[in-house]
């Protein structure tokens, strides 16, 4: 069971560890500038088989606002492109190995890229940390890539008949300046019953990412809801099919514990379809 659960627990926390890097900073998603061309890339940078996961198994990626270090542990590749390119547009098209292999990655850049980053509005820092991501996903793993628009399955987040059931962080005092908002934060943790994610300070774009990373479809905030939230959510995994005290469908939970509604429908969205990739080398 438990190489199951290491298996899309990895790709879950990956996902939800950076969100707050890239994704929700500041609740504001990344916005392409056509007038603005990143040009950051990485000076040094390593990819390395992780160890074999044991009972400490864990995922973590670390990229502070103004550096342009990125270190990762237990990181699945899959995870590293959707890093990248964004979490809307499905990834097509890449092998098994992409997923469920882990690797520990750490790069960075100069002093001097750390100088004209802080100098940088949040949005063309996250612009110019996915472009070095891109080239060396470009460089070292062979990457080639295509847009393309196809019918694909995604789910809307609507507010549930009895409303939402997330718990609101309130806003500082009136009259207050506004300290710097906490990163958001979702912790994972299997058991025998299921998946349980934790979520603190988290506006609704870290929802739907966690959600997105579990129904493995892009899930679209259609709720309305603009504040930041904490929330527990408890739900059943395939390995706890078999167990008599396992948590709901993510479906049903979803509704019974948040108070929200995840429906299906499908559009013609952009997809990002693999063409090449290879494992990635040590040096």
């Amino acid at each position: 069971m438990f190489r199951i659960v290491q298996r899309h627990l990895g790709l879950l926390a990956a996902l939800l560890i950076f969100v707050p890097a890239l994704c929700v900073h500041a609740q504001t998603p990344i916005v392409e500038e056509p007038n603005y061309t990143p040009t950051l890339t990485f000076d040094v940078a390593t990819i390395r088989l992780a160890p074999p996961p044991d009972a400490n198994f864990h995922v973590s990626v670390s990229s502070p606002p103004h550096s342009s270090r990125f270190e990762a542990t237990n990181l699945p590749i899959k995870a590293l492109l959707q890093i990248a390119y964004g979490f809307e547009a499905p990834v097509t098209g890449a092998p098994d190995w992409a997923t469920n292999t882990f690797y520990d990655i750490q790069a960075r850049s100069d002093e001097a890229a750390d100088a004209r980053l802080a100098k940088l509005t949040a949005n063309e820092v996250r612009l110019e940390k996915r472009n070095a991501i891109r080239v060396l996903l470009t460089e070292r793993l062979g990457l080639k890539t295509h847009l393309e628009t196809r019918n694909s399955a995604i789910y809307n987040l609507v507010l549930g008949k009895g409303g939402s059931k997330l718990q609101v962080v309130p806003p500082p005092p009136e009259g207050e300046a506004p300290a710097t908002p906490p990163p958001a934060n979702v912790q994972a943790h299997g058991s025998q019953h299921g998946l349980e994610l934790d979520g603190s300070n988290a506006p609704m774009r870290a929802l739907t990412a966690t959600l997105g990373a579990m129904v493995e479809a892009p899930v679209v905030d259609k709720t309305g809801l603009t504040g930041t939230y904490n929330y527990t959510l408890q739900f059943g995994r395939e390995w706890s099919a078999h167990d008599p005290d396992s948590w709901p469908s993510i479906f049903t939970a979803i509704q019974e514990q948040l108070g929200l509604k995840l429906e299906a429908v499908h559009e013609s969205v952009p997809n990002l379809v693999v063409d090449h990739i290879t494992k990635p080398t040590e040096n």
